[in-house]
């Protein structure tokens, strides 16, 4: 899952450690079910009592004995493991690799990691303090050994994971986050068809993620690191959280928490999809040092008196610190952007109107940058990318960007989006990707979410259930947590689809029951700005609410209701333009497809009335769809006989 914990995380650090002349031995750990798992040890002089870190993993132990002719990216060592001072035990997963053979279904491997700790414990070379370290699936397991309390774990260092499995692991706003799923079941460690046989909050979910909570049940100091880019934040910060209000009072105060501009793949990396980040460089891996060495070595570092949580402000690119996360996002104001049909997004609530997308699942929006996981070497382009170009201009997305700030917008916490929105189907998806659009024109994706509509009351089973066609409702869309300035001449932006695959699974538009065989049809979806249907974009605000423009004038553009209503054989349209325009209008069905034209054509300032027959066209509704540049304006039609 982390790259780091895969080829290049198992091959670095055992460069710097054979540097130092540590070498392997291979050992074999017993359990308390009299199975062996296969360990390393790496140890530059076996007669010597040292701490050990202890690396549980997945992906291959026999990996780091191959790092030796291999460079190190970015000049971070990728593994904090001084062979002067400690010992490095890394051990197969039972099942995996080299302890295959110790394979037994449903056993708890948090059990495993306690016979490994004190086995480790008993050995000459060690002197009986034992930590662990990793990331993804190795920070899980890091919990799982810990809640079993080993008497001689002294500390631990899970990274970009948190302790829970739950269905928002594999769920995002109800729908399925296909190429995540996909991933982990190419590395063993998900089973995609009992996650689709759960698609919504059941009582499954809610007793495995109950099963799964036990901060209480953690009794040595944790250091938790992730990053803002990754696909976890949220989790992070609640798990730390966790830790700090609800984990063993002995060890509550000494918990702490890094989040850095990073990916899921890119914990101490320079470079983070299209972005640098050279102050954050090995920040992590310097921290963990000081962590061991305060902990199983006795080093008085001054490592006690850090602060709880450190954390880096994207487009300030600085750190800053906080005793309290959540206290820190909640003492600053929250503030509502709202969406206008001229593409705005400003402080002031506009004009009513509306604008509208198609979103067709056989030519979906492409997922480009934001929280993915994938495979190293897949090609996969994930964290901060430019979507201004491949994602932006597609007729399937909506774009809505404030004006150039005039001085710098520190926002810290989650984003909610809000849309009130019609579609013609049962059921679609409504995607949102949040962007910071730099003076030379990028737009660079910080994160996105999205939400199923049929999940728009909720998670559970008894929340979901189909939108009515043509009505208008809210439907929020959840963002994840961050730490961002946007900078004076930056916009804010936010990105309107139907889709974003292969992120998140394809909704076939049907309202059939989820993730069945069928066909796909595409849905013609309405979000509507101004009263009584306010979309908007709800953040908490550090500082610099001021720095929003406010916009200087409405939408240049109206679309009336097309008259007459029921129309009978012929369709009579108003609509007005500030300045001469392109303008292109469609008559299209509930299935998407456009039935007639209505007019084509420049269209010089003013009001302007054109006509089209609809005689041979059946009773039913429809959408007059008017485009004016990239503006896209809708109204709904009813045809009666």
């Amino acid at each position: 899952m982390f790259r780091r914990f895969l080829v290049p995380l198992a091959l670095f650090p055992i460069i710097s450690a054979m540097a130092m002349g540590a070498t392997y031995h291979t050992i074999s750990i017993p359990t308390r079910d009299g199975k062996l798992l296969a360990a390393d040890l790496y140890s530059a002089d076996t007669s010597v009592a040292k701490p050990t870190i202890l690396v549980q993993t997945p992906y291959n132990k026999n990996l780091y004995r191959l790092g030796i002719n291999l460079p190190m990216p970015d000049g971070a060592p990728l593994l904090p493991y001084d062979s002067l001072h400690y010992n490095l035990v890394v051990v197969d997963w039972r099942g995996f690799y080299g302890s295959l053979a110790a394979a037994v279904p449903g056993y708890d491997r948090g059990l495993d990691g306690y016979d490994a700790v004190e086995w480790i414990a008993e050995q000459g070379w060690s002197n009986g303090k034992v930590g662990t370290w990793g990331g993804s699936a190795l920070g899980q397991i890091q919990f799982m050994t810990a809640r079993r309390q080993p008497p001689h774990l002294v500390c631990a260092v899970p990274m970009i994971k948190d302790y829970k499995t739950k269905y928002t692991d594999f769920y995002y706003g109800g729908a399925f986050r296909q190429e995540h799923v996909q991933t982990l079941d190419s590395l063993g460690l998900a089973d995609p068809e009992m996650i689709l046989q759960h698609p919504t909050n059941d009582l499954v979910w809610r007793a495995i993620e109950a099963a799964n909570d036990y901060p209480d049940s953690i009794t040595v100091p944790v250091l938790m690191v992730s990053g803002w880019y990754d696909h976890y934040p949220d989790d992070v910060l609640r798990a730390f959280a966790d830790l700090r209000e609800r984990g063993a009072p002995s060890v509550r105060e000494r918990h702490r928490l890094i989040m850095g501009p990073w990916e899921h793949t890119g914990v101490d990396g320079l470079h983070q999809g299209v972005l640098e980040y050279p102050n954050a460089v090995r920040v992590a891996d310097s921290t963990v040092r000081r962590f061991f060495d305060y902990y199983l070595r006795d080093v008085q570092n001054g490592y006690e008196s850090t602060p709880p949580v450190r954390y880096y402000q994207l487009g300030a690119d600085e750190w800053r610190s906080t005793d309290n996360w959540n206290a820190l996002c909640s003492r600053g104001d929250t503030t509502s952007l709202y969406l206008g049909s001229s593409g705005s997004l400003t402080l002031e609530i506009p004009t009513f109107g509306s604008r509208a997308f198609q979103s067709n699942p056989r030519n979906p929006s492409p997922t480009i940058g934001g929280s993915r996981l994938a495979l190293p070497g897949s090609g996969v382009l994930s964290g901060p990318q430019d979507i201004h170009v491949a994602i932006e201009p597609r007729a399937d997305a909506l774009v809505y960007s404030t004006e150039p700030m005039e001085s710098d917008l520190a926002i810290d916490g989650g984003v909610e989006v809000e849309l009130h929105l019609s579609t013609d189907h049962y059921d679609t998806d409504v995607a949102v990707r949040l962007c910071d659009v730099y003076p030379d024109g990028r737009s660079i994706i910080l994160t996105q979410g999205i939400r199923r509509i049929r999940f728009r009351r909720g998670l559970r089973p008894q929340d979901t259930g189909a939108i009515t066609p043509l009505a208008v409702d809210m439907v929020p869309v959840t963002l994840q947590n961050i730490a961002w300035t946007v900078r004076a001449g930056h916009q804010l932006r936010i990105v309107i689809t139907g889709t974003n695959f292969p992120q998140y699974s394809l909704n076939p538009n049907t309202g059939a029951p989820l993730y069945t065989p069928g066909d796909t049809l595409p849905a013609n979806t309405s979000i509507y700005h101004g009263n009584p249907a306010l979309s908007r974009v709800v953040f908490p605000v550090v500082s610099g609410t001021g720095a929003v423009r406010r916009s200087a004038s409405a939408s240049a553009v109206r679309l009336e209701k097309p008259v007459p209503n029921p129309a009978s054989s012929s369709l009579s349209l108003r609509f007005s333009v500030e300045r001469r325009e392109d303008v292109l209008i469609d008559l299209v069905n509930s299935r998407g497809r456009v039935v007639a034209s209505v007019a084509s054509g420049a269209f010089d300032a003013g009001t302007h009335t054109v006509e089209t027959r609809v005689g041979k066209l059946p009773a039913g509704l429809y959408i007059c769809r008017m485009k004016v540049g990239a503006q896209m304006f809708t109204e709904q039609v009813i045809i009666a006989r």
